[in-house]
């Protein structure tokens, strides 16, 4: 699975992310860390401001790393 969330788009791990809000599956923690980990990897400046930001909710992270 990490393999696979590598090779996708930023923007394409963002929707999976924003996907993932409201799911109450078990294994949702598990594959938002998952994404959460690839997202910042790849914009860890922007991932960080998000976190730091008044409204770091889901539907804002997207501001922060597609700039």
């Amino acid at each position: 699975m990490l393999k696979q969330l590598a090779n996708m788009t930023t923007e394409k791990l963002i929707e999976m992310f924003e996907l993932t809000t409201n799911m109450n599956d078990e294994n949702i923690p598990t594959v938002r860390g998952w994404l959460m980990d690839e997202i910042e990897k790849r914009n860890p400046g922007g991932f960080d401001k998000w976190l730091d930001s008044e409204d770091p909710e889901d539907n804002t992270l997207r501001k922060y790393i597609l700039v």
